[in-house]
């Protein structure tokens, strides 16, 4: 097991919070199941804006700082994934021109999102993502949150993520983290 902890920008009275993250990098380690795939839902379009930044004060919601990584199922690191993300605002809302972004992954696989919590927009909230890179095949999923009184955990479980509430400047805002395991073009 490997810890990466890494600040998340944002200040405290006592200092910049450290948001870690256990990454499983043993050689020895059981090859990781791909993400399971989803559908890539009616306000799916190809043009997003390149940006790791969707939420602005004044947004409805509450703030939402995602770190993830891309990652083989060998569980190495996938550098330069193309990650794609489109949500609902705060109020459960789609826009054509807002809450839409994509970006690469980092050497290490790793990214990282300012976001706003969805709003309910139909059944649990979530953001949808496809995570593309020549080597693998697309990946079209979610990302759902433990909790959601209308997440089904024994359908889509596995596809939700732990939050963490933290106050800054009195005001909530919320920590996640979340790894996306890509299937390889060959199958392996």
């Amino acid at each position: 097991m490997h810890m990466t902890c890494l600040p998340v920008g944002l200040r405290r009275p006592m200092g910049l919070i450290i948001f870690c993250l256990v990454w499983n990098v043993s050689a020895a380690q059981q090859p990781l199941e791909p993400t399971p795939e989803t559908a890539l839902g009616p306000e799916y379009s190809s043009d997003a804006q390149a940006t790791t930044r969707l939420w602005a004060p004044g947004d409805p919601g509450q703030r939402l700082h995602l770190r993830g990584r891309v990652l083989a199922s060998t569980g190495q690191p996938i550098a330069g994934a193309q990650v794609q993300v489109w949500q609902a605002d705060g109020a459960g809302a789609y826009h054509d021109d807002r809450y839409r972004a994509t970006f690469p992954s980092g050497e290490d696989g790793g990214f990282r999102l300012t976001t706003a919590l969805p709003g309910q927009y139909w059944g649990a909230k979530h953001i949808h993502v496809v995570v593309m890179h020549p080597d693998y095949a697309p990946l079209p999923t979610r990302i759902l949150f433990k909790g959601d009184p209308y997440l089904d955990e024994a359908v889509h479980g596995d596809l939700a993520v732990s939050l963490e509430e933290v106050h800054m400047e009195g005001s909530p805002v919320l920590l996640g983290g979340v790894e996306l395991v890509m299937r390889p073009l060959n199958g392996n």
